[in-house]
């Protein structure tokens, strides 16, 4: 007997905000692996602003998935009496809801209801979803449990705010896909999700990042002064001012031998000598409190070796790769995160790497079998005693080939087929009522 056809689903992996380098690349791998399995067509949802800018990756993902249609995108925010109103009409039955404001993606003219299922690819939805769809969310991390500073702490008085809003957004969702372990304890013990819990680790583009490599304009940094690199961005949980404390205890009780180059999103910003001009558009980071906290502690916490921190902000892709492939070691300082695969791509490059100590990082070592140095991100001397062992690190244990063979059974074609099912059995179950809580 003949087992019927599997009707064509239309599912909506719709990105919720202006994200670039790694959470970008996990986006397009998802959308990849979606768009792999039979009879399901996948509309990637895109914020409309935000569509010229990763024009280069949009066109590398439809010469690999042509069937994907891209869509731009704006948020349609409604007051508490329109979303009831809206959520009614499409047949919801609607439980008790507190917030002012409500939002639905909405693009031409269907606001992705001719889609199935909606999965956003972050929890990070500022306003409640009107969920006019079953919906699923990936999930990285739930930062504000354990680094609570990144919100100021009215907002978690207020049942209207941000960070109550991330919550609902998994506790609401039919699907909640976690990317570590850890995250996944949390999605069920702190946001208390309701739907089906789907484990998917995040993945590399290790066929991105191959050809990067291999590409001449990616050739070894040639720096001044032997140096590390440190990874990271402008966002309070990165640890910045335990990592500044930390290198003022290298460069002065001994002297370290290496300069350090940071690199990531906007932290050219914490350079206290920018000039305007290169601040363009960015004043509202620039004058951000911890971003100029950070500013100003590198004016005065590192005194007279300032010089040996060059501040190279978000780097082109075969810049970063040049940058790494120069440094001595990686380091990546947080109090809490999703993870970095930069300690990945290093030791493709033959880098070893070192990392604050927390769940997500150790699993994603004992993953690839990097054989990581881990510190105490709290303590600022044991960081500065690793930087100082990393001196004399040797290059990642692993050869070239071994590692990549390794990660490739981390790739997105290596992924099996629980997510596309669990959103199936979503579209396919009854919906169960509207709480907007």
């Amino acid at each position: 007997m003949i087992a019927p056809a599997l009707r064509e689903q239309r599912i909506a992996v719709i990105l919720p905000a202006a994200y670039l380098g790694g959470t970008l690349r996990l986006v397009l791998n998802l959308v990849r692996h979606v768009a792999s399995r039979e009879s399901t067509r996948v509309v990637f949802a895109v914020p409309a602003e935000h569509v010229a800018t990763i024009e280069d990756e949009l066109a590398a993902l439809r010469a690999d998935c042509p069937h994907v249609e891209v869509r731009g995108f704006r948020w349609r925010c409604l007051d508490r009496d329109a979303a009831v109103c809206c959520a009614t009409a499409a047949g919801l039955e609607v439980g008790d809801y507190i917030s002012t404001t409500y939002q639905i993606p909405t693009d031409a003219g269907t606001s992705f209801c001719d889609c199935d299922f909606w999965f956003f690819v972050s929890d990070r939805l500022a306003a409640p979803l009107i969920p006019l769809r079953p919906y699923g969310v990936l999930v990285t991390d739930h930062l504000q449990r354990y680094v609570p500073e990144i919100f100021e702490p009215a907002m978690y008085r207020n049942h209207d705010s941000v960070p109550w809003n991330f919550l609902r957004t998994v506790r609401n969702a039919d699907v909640v896909v976690a990317t570590s372990a850890g995250t996944a304890d949390d999605v069920m013990t702190y946001a208390g999700a309701l739907g089906r819990m789907v484990r998917m680790p995040t993945t590399v583009d290790i066929d991105h990042f191959l050809r990067l490599a291999a590409n001449p304009a990616a050739s070894e940094e040639r720096a001044a002064e032997p140096y590390f690199v440190w990874v990271t961005n402008s966002s309070e949980h990165k640890n910045h001012r335990r990592m500044l404390r930390a290198l003022r205890q290298y460069y002065q009780v001994p002297g370290g031998r290496l300069d350090v180059v940071v690199t990531g999103l906007w932290t050219d910003l914490f350079d206290p000598d920018l000039p305007a001009e290169r601040i363009g558009d960015r004043r509202a980071v620039w004058d951000c409190a911890y971003v100029r906290e950070i500013r100003e502690l590198i004016r005065t916490t590192l005194g007279g070796c300032r010089h040996r921190i060059h501040l190279r902000g978000a780097l082109s892709d075969a810049e970063y790769v040049r940058v790494v492939r120069g440094a001595r070691f990686l380091v990546h300082n947080v109090l809490a995160d999703n993870g970095t695969y930069s300690v990945v791509e290093a030791a493709i490059l033959g880098r070893p790497s070192m990392s604050s100590d927390y769940p997500q990082m150790r699993e994603i070592d004992r993953d690839f079998g990097l054989g990581m140095r881990f510190f105490d991100a709290y303590d600022a001397q044991d960081t500065a005693r690793a930087l100082r062992d990393g001196e004399s690190l040797p290059a990642a244990a692993r050869p070239s080939g071994e590692m990549e063979a390794i990660i490739r059974r981390h790739g997105w074609r290596a992924l099996d087929d629980a997510l596309v099912t669990a959103i199936r059995d979503a579209i396919d179950s009854p919906r169960r009522a509207v709480t907007f809580l």
